[in-house]
């Protein structure tokens, strides 16, 4: 699709021969999304013998937008038929010669080309080639067929009948198979008479369907000649490499043994080429008895039900094959099922199982003189995965080593990833699985899933990590949608836990949407049956629920995850698992209780060997011991926090959030103003400050202030949102929102009084103000000590206003950008992307509970606008992609803020009447008409009666 799209000039796709393919419900689903998103530059032809069964054809059709030409559409009139004898055949017709033909044919092409042919072959009268008793038109084909091959000579027809078996041909090909010396000079001959052999390259050639098939019935006649034939093509096409070909001559004559000959030896490479539905389809053709004199087929199965996740069917072929192969004494075949068991346990990481799988198959090769070494090089590299896979990085790099040792050129770039990630290697881990994906982005050839394995799944956890969750969320859809492709729901399963790790890291994260994620990546865990693979989502579901609050149930999310991890003792991921659930007992204020949680996590990770894990785990001891002012445990968590920071390059720990690191980093900014004033790691710590803009401040609330004024208006200091008695005063609440709608300028004490305070009394008004203001610095700041100045809301003399370097997240200044962005915008998909956005933080007006306030009506009204320009936009955007359901919901939205905005009304019209509802289409005309001139006292826009008339007119879908 994006191939599609890209190509920047009008042009014409086609697909021929769709019937072919048709009944494959993946590539049936494709082309119906192909159709649904086909750009309005590229033509779509498709020739098929069947009509597709798309629902979407029938709206299409009546919108005009299918051209559909049938039989009747391409057979021909009398007068056609009258001329191609006349003009291209050179053919003198009697008077009524081309109404006899047609009504005898139906104007059938073929059936017309065979009538000529009899005609020059017997030189008879029209009449006598007609005469014959044929009821239908195949009987016709047939009848006429079989007196054009009878006129021909004996080599010819033997030829003819020899050359049936291929679909296409060269001279060359037919003198090999069928140990001819004039093959290209019968093709030529049997061409130019026009006997139905159609060119299609470059001395190539191929029947035409019909006659092919009458050839084919000749040709069974002879059964003997029949199987000879198709034998000797199935020889030739083995020994050119064109294996596919081959087995397709032999499964003609159901010679069963010589198609397990060939895919025993050439299985491997259609499993490669991910040939898989294939290779089963025909494995499964074979009888259980031949399968046990070809064990390797057994493997086979054995993989294509592993890449497909059927497990249980896997594991059963292999077992098959490990047993047959043991009865054998064959050490190969026997490794290979040892090895593809193991691996369904690598797949779906449960370490000990594939642990012991591992060494059984290793002892076996390595006790073998004759043992291919790049099966045992294969061997010792899932032997250092499933160590990482345990949490034992030491030895599993150990293994590693041994693969250079037997083969100095060995790499293996997710191998290495992986031990990078569970290391704490973040950045290498990150800067070699972007170069994978720009490597696989060009070459485009992966067949096979990798499970969690995946380039964009496993980059989506390092994204993770490094609290990078927009890219993390593109990673997971794209892994996501791959699993999908795959036919490999574990990799879809992966991308949906994924997806929800991003989810809930966005700065404004639906709890819903998370959720959703975790609970269809557990749906899918469950059918697959693969318990191991619901740790991740559960780990999720327990940082999910930790963070609104819901400690006990977050908990048990938790549990369940450990649970399942420390059945396959995966230490590494239990780790992490524990690392979430002290996050969440931090957040319900168990402080005691959390650290002893993060002081196992830092012991663990100190034996998995991963940096990052264990500074994380330090990160919170030191949150801890500042909250509960244990100076002397503070200073040790945070010197050995900023040493293993330094060492690891975890700066982004400070502003970005992570994972498993703090929801909202600015409660990191304390703990580094307390250890300058302590001096501990103090050049470190001066350059963290300077970085972050703070180099001389000694006081930060440790928080973020998220403002929402769109919709209704709330603040949470970090994640607690302030309640109506925080406010003390609700004239600290309006000070509040005065300030924030003139936050790019300072406000003087004497126009806040004149705005919020009636009172004639200046001394009264001046206590109001100074009593609001302190009850205002005490909602933002509940803890800011004595006599330090407030963070929030600053003061130069006697004028006030908010503290715009305090990095407050305000939803109106978000909304404004990206309405404007998708506005400059001349991309229309980033445009779209922006808008969308943008649109959705649009909640409701702005400041609700303040509607009736003058100060706060123009910004209310500037921002209506704005939002009513973006809707336009996207609407305009939407009808240009044909997108005119989505169209219309943004055009209803902008007349619920404007009934009068009449370039909603005029794209409303052509949305309905482009869906074919025209009748819709009037009644919005109707509604426009009388809104306008009810509201303003005025009659429609010109633009909008000039199109309600083109339409009214006009028979063509596109106004």
């Amino acid at each position: 699709m994006n191939a599609i799209a890209n190509i920047d000039q009008e042009f014409v796709l086609i697909i021929d021969d769709y019937h072919v393919i048709e009944h494959s419900t993946e590539i049936d689903s494709f082309m119906q999304h192909l159709l649904r998103h086909l750009p309005s530059h590229c033509h779509l032809i498709l020739s098929s013998r069947t009509f597709p069964k798309w629902d979407m054809l029938r709206g299409m059709k009546l919108k005009h937008d299918v051209l559909e030409i049938g039989e009747a559409d391409l057979a021909l009139t009398e007068e056609e038929i009258d001329v191609l004898f006349a003009d291209y055949y050179e053919y003198s017709l009697p008077s009524d010669g081309a109404h006899q033909i047609y009504m005898r044919t139906e104007g059938w092409v073929i059936a017309i080309q065979l009538i000529w042919q009899r005609l020059l072959l017997s030189g008879g009268e029209l009449d006598s080639v007609l005469a014959e008793n044929t009821e239908t038109m195949d009987e016709l084909f047939r009848f006429l067929a079989l007196e054009v091959f009878h006129k021909q000579s004996d080599d010819v027809r033997q030829f003819m009948l020899q050359t049936s078996i291929l679909e296409e041909m060269t001279g060359e090909l037919c003198d090999f198979i069928f140990a001819r010396t004039n093959s290209q000079e019968l093709l030529d001959y049997i061409s130019t008479n026009h006997l139905f052999l159609l060119p299609i390259g470059d001395r190539q050639y191929r029947y035409h369907a019909l006659f092919r098939d009458f050839l084919l019935g000749e040709l069974k006649r002879k059964p003997k000649i029949h199987v000879e034939l198709h034998q000797a093509a199935a020889h030739y096409f083995e020994r050119m490499g064109k294996n596919d070909q081959a087995i397709h001559h032999l499964g003609i004559i159901n010679d069963d043994y010589g198609v397990a000959k060939i895919l025993q030896s050439h299985g491997r490479t259609m499993i490669n080429h991910g040939q898989l539905e294939s290779l089963l389809q025909r494995t499964q053709r074979i009888s259980e008895i031949l399968r046990n004199q070809f064990l390797m087929l057994w493997v086979y199965e054995g993989e294509i039900y592993r890449y497909r996740c059927m497990f249980d069917k896997s594991f059963s072929c292999y077992a098959k094959a490990e047993l047959l192969a043991s009865r054998a004494n064959d050490v190969y075949i026997h490794s290979l099922a040892l090895e593809g068991q193991a691996r369904i346990y690598l797949d779906t990481i449960q370490p000990d199982k594939a642990e012991v799988l591992l060494k059984q198959a290793i002892e076996l090769l390595e006790a073998d003189l004759h043992a291919d070494q790049n099966h045992l090089l294969r061997l010792y590299g899932l032997m250092a995965e499933n160590l990482i896979n345990s949490g034992r990085a030491a030895e599993a790099e150990e293994w590693y080593a041994r693969c250079q040792e037997l083969n100095g050129d060995f790499q293996d770039e997710f191998l290495e990833a992986r031990l990078h990630l569970r290391t704490g290697r973040l950045m290498q881990a990150k800067k070699l699985l972007d170069v994978t994906r720009e490597r696989e982005a060009l070459t485009n050839n992966q067949y096979l899933a990798r499970f969690h394995r995946e380039t964009d799944i496993l980059l989506s956890l390092v994204e993770l990590m490094l609290g990078n969750p927009e890219r993390a969320k593109q990673l997971a859809e794209s892994g996501m949608m791959q699993g999908i492709r795959q036919k490999a729901p574990f990799v879809e399963a992966c991308g949906w836990m994924r997806m929800g790790h991003a989810a809930q890291m966005m700065p404004k994260y639906e709890f819903a949407i998370a959720s959703d994620c975790y609970t269809t990546a557990l749906d899918i865990m469950d059918q697959l049956d693969v318990p191991r693979g619901k740790a991740e989502p559960l780990m999720g579901l327990c940082l999910l629920y930790g963070r609104e609050g819901m400690h006990e149930l977050s908990m048990q999310y938790g549990n369940a995850a450990l649970a399942e991890t420390e059945k396959v003792n995966d230490e590494w991921l239990s780790s992490l698992i524990r690392l979430s659930m002290g996050v969440t007992t931090y957040s319900a204020d168990r402080y005691a209780e959390a650290s002893s949680i993060f002081m196992e996590c830092h012991n663990r990770f100190m034996q998995c060997g991963d940096s990052y894990g264990v500074t994380v785990s330090l990160l919170w001891q030191a949150i801890i011991a500042y909250r509960q002012q244990q100076e002397a445990l503070f200073l040790g968590f945070m010197d050995r926090f900023l040493r293993m920071m330094q060492a690891g390059e975890y700066d982004f720990l400070l502003n970005h959030r992570t994972l498993v690191g703090p929801v909202d980093t600015r409660q990191l900014l304390p703990l580094l103003i307390e250890a300058q004033r302590l001096e501990i790691q103090p050049h470190y710590v001066s350059y963290l400050l300077s970085k972050l803009g703070l180099e001389h401040m000694t006081y930060h609330p440790g928080y973020t202030l998220r403002i929402q004024t769109l919709g209704q208006f709330k603040v949470w200091l970090g994640d607690k949102e302030l309640g109506g008695k925080d406010w003390q005063r609700d004239k600290a609440k309006e000070m509040f929102q005065l300030l924030l709608i003139n936050r790019r300028r300072l406000v003087p004490k004497d126009e806040i009084i004149g705005l919020l305070f009636d009172s004639s009394d200046d001394k009264v008004a001046n206590r109001d103000f100074k009593v609001a203001l302190n009850a205002l610095h005490t909602a933002l700041e509940p803890a800011r000590l004595a006599r330090s100045n407030p963070f929030f809301i600053q003061r130069h003399g006697s004028s006030y206003g908010i503290n715009l370097a305090a990095g407050l997240e305000l939803d109106l200044v978000d909304f404004e950008s990206l309405i404007k962005a998708g506005l400059e915008e001349q991309n229309a998909e980033r445009a779209l992307r922006y808008l969308d956005k943008g649109l959705s933080l649009y909640t409701g007006d702005f400041l609700p509970d303040r509607r009736f306030d003058d100060w706060c009506i123009e910004e209310r009204e500037r921002l209506q606008v704005l939002f009513l320009r973006g809707g336009e936009r996207i609407a305009k955007l939407c009808v240009a992609s044909k997108t005119y359901d989505t169209a219309i919901h943004w055009c209803e939205r902008m007349l619920e803020k404007d009934p009068c905005w009449e370039e909603a009304y005029r794209l409303l019209i052509q949305c309905h009447y482009e869906l074919g509802n025209r009748n819709q289409a009037i009644k919005w005309y109707q509604r426009c008409c009388r809104t306008i001139t009810a509201e303003l006292g005025i009659e429609p826009m010109k633009a909008t009666t000039e199109l309600y008339k083109q339409m009214m007119q006009s028979d063509v879908t596109h106004l």
